[in-house]
């Protein structure tokens, strides 16, 4: 070959990687063994990971039968990585899993159906944040409400809360809350209740919003916390003097954050929320 006909072959652009190309093959061996492996740690680890390919690649297939596993840490982690990739056509493993016996299972597949705008995953978070749901007997077992009920920190919520900021609308020279927020859910003590009332906090349909102001002055601390953290993240400003009479709350974690979350609304005009 001639010196300048070599020059210009090596400038060349590598050839794209097909799908059918080494590598991407090896990839998808090493996600379907794992899949397939006896120890239910590995098994978790690939349903997390697959959150990560497009949801056009044929391995995510692999989260209908990992969100069906024997392990519930293992459905779990499925369900919340098909939240993620919100691809309407892993919703069905997500409705079957509305009835399993482990409530952060089915906590797990509400908040993923709820991201992929299914009326069964809000119609359950709202169940669980009204506590009585009689004479809605339509999808959600009595079993699995009162299984919710005393559920505490599930795992998909903590996630959702570090991955979506629940609805939080960003205004310059206001703190962002977060961590705020990481410390309620994670609090040992945070009920169900509450942590489907944050998951809900990112629909501004009238149904949830009459929901959080109805916690204002529910007896449960932690849903009261709830929303005076939802009216913070959201820059809630109608709702600031809801929160004057909780600052005689006599649970401190709400008592502090209502002051502080009274000067955040007080502050700076929020801009519209889209």
């Amino acid at each position: 070959m001639k010196p300048v006909l070599l020059l210009v072959f090596l400038l060349l652009p590598a050839a794209p990687q097909t799908q059918n190309s080494t590598p991407v093959r090896r990839a998808r061996t090493v996600l379907e063994q794992g899949a397939a492996d006896s120890d239910p740690d590995v098994r978790r680890e690939v349903s997390v990971a697959l959150g990560l390919p497009s949801r056009r690649d044929s391995t995510t297939n692999l989260l209908e039968k990992l969100a069906a596993d024997k392990d519930h840490l293992v459905r779990e982690a499925a369900l919340v990585s098909i939240g993620d990739l919100r691809d309407p056509r892993l919703a069905k493993p997500a409705h079957d899993a509305l009835e399993d016996e482990v409530p952060e299972v089915a906590f797990a597949a509400a908040r993923t159906l709820f991201k992929l705008n299914q009326p069964a995953g809000k119609q359950l978070l709202i169940e669980i944040v009204q506590k009585e749901a009689r004479g809605k007997t339509g999808f959600v077992r009595a079993k699995l409400r009162d299984a919710a009920r005393h559920m505490s920190r599930p795992k998909s919520a903590m996630l959702f809360v570090a991955q979506q900021g629940v609805g939080f609308v960003p205004v310059p020279g206001l703190g962002e809350g977060f961590s705020a927020m990481g410390s309620l859910v994670g609090d040992p003590d945070f009920s169900a209740r509450a942590t489907a009332l944050i998951v809900l906090s990112s629909d501004r349909s009238p149904e949830v919003r009459n929901q959080i102001e109805q916690a204002f002055n529910d007896s449960d601390w932690s849903m009261r916390a709830a929303a005076t953290q939802i009216a913070a993240s959201r820059n809630e400003r109608s709702w600031r003097f809801r929160l004057v009479p909780l600052f005689e709350d006599t649970n401190r974690r709400v008592r502090y954050r209502a002051a502080a979350a009274f000067l955040r609304l007080s502050g700076p005009a929020a801009p519209a929320a889209k």
